[in-house]
């Protein structure tokens, strides 16, 4: 520990080797660094993730103006998909009456009663296609943009501890320099020799 202040902002990092986790004892491999060097400790996920215990500067990443246009894309597009079902739900149902009452004329109510099913049927599976198909971009765009987030998470992320666990770790780190000071000073005095008695 260096004998100055610390500074409440730590560096995120992966360790190669587990130890326990400064407050909950659990094994893990991240370990939150000062950024100027003068501390370290480990922490596990969970931690990290509780606002109570830190908070991140650029963790979770901060959505680009890109990643904000894909969502309102997404949103766009499933809102225009719902209108276009229901536009087409109701379209093809007057056609198929239409057509009914033309063909009921021409070949009977038996014969088209199973014609209009039939086109129904089409009518919707061809709206289900178009709507599946728009679904399709839109969990390609969203699975793109849950991707660049976990890319943005595997960079070094910074954090600022909470106050009280800030304390624990101002604490430590003097009872350390006490410590460090201490055994300095022992070592620094010469203390008379116990006499030989012969």
């Amino acid at each position: 520990m260096s004998t100055t202040a610390l500074r409440n902002a730590y560096l995120e990092k992966t360790a190669t080797t587990e130890r326990p986790c400064y407050i909950c004892m659990k094994m893990t491999t991240k370990v939150l660094t000062a950024k100027d060097g003068g501390d370290f400790f480990y922490v596990c996920t969970s931690h990290l993730q509780d606002p109570g215990f830190a908070k991140g500067e650029g963790y979770p990443p901060v959505p680009t103006p890109d990643a904000i246009a894909a969502v309102a894309a997404i949103k766009k597009k499933r809102a225009e998909a719902e209108k276009k079902k229901q536009g087409e739900a109701a379209a093809p149902a007057t056609k198929s009456e239409e057509e009914t009452k033309s063909h009921a004329a021409k070949f009977g109510s038996a014969v088209l009663s199973g014609l209009g099913s039939v086109a129904t049927k089409a009518a919707t599976s061809v709206s289900a296609f178009i709507n599946d198909e728009e679904a399709t971009k839109a969990r390609i765009q969203a699975a793109e943009l849950e991707r660049q987030q976990a890319e943005a998470r595997k960079r070094p992320a910074y954090w600022m501890l909470h106050r009280d666990i800030f304390y624990l770790r101002q604490n430590e780190a003097k009872k350390k320099n006490a410590k460090k000071s201490a055994t300095e000073t022992l070592d620094g005095l010469s203390f008379p020799k116990v006499p030989g008695g012969r």
